[in-house]
């Protein structure tokens, strides 16, 4: 495959409508670490040496972060296996429909051709 297939295959208007979300959601979580470590570690230019605590704080930080991550992609896969679920029913709705049309049609010609021949 060349590298113009492997591209696209990529569903790029997809990325496009949602990449300001994603960005918006990085900007929260830089503002939010920004918040609690951003003014600690620098003192009028200068990098200040980080401790024990606010290393453990920037720890736990990270930790809760990682786990609403765990939790918005579990969430996310939820979403996608239900919407799944609604296209395979969507699926076998449609089909049955078409079956039953497709009969309804076939004895209503049946019906005509006696009709027509009486």
């Amino acid at each position: 495959m060349g590298a113009f297939t492997l591209l696209s295959m990529i569903p790029w208007d997809t990325i496009f409508k949602y990449s300001p979300i994603i960005v918006e959601a990085g900007q929260k979580i830089f503002n939010s670490v920004n918040k609690y470590f951003g003014n600690t570690l620098k003192e009028s230019g200068k990098p200040k040496k980080a401790s024990l605590e606010q290393l453990d704080k920037r720890i736990k930080l990270l930790e809760q972060n990682e786990l609403e991550q765990a939790d918005l992609i579990e969430k996310i896969a939820v979403q996608i296996n239900e919407l799944s679920i609604a296209a395979k029913i969507i699926s076998n709705r449609t089909l049955l429909a078409l079956s039953i049309s497709s009969l309804s049609l076939v004895i209503s010609l049946v019906l005509l051709v006696i009709r027509v021949v009486r």
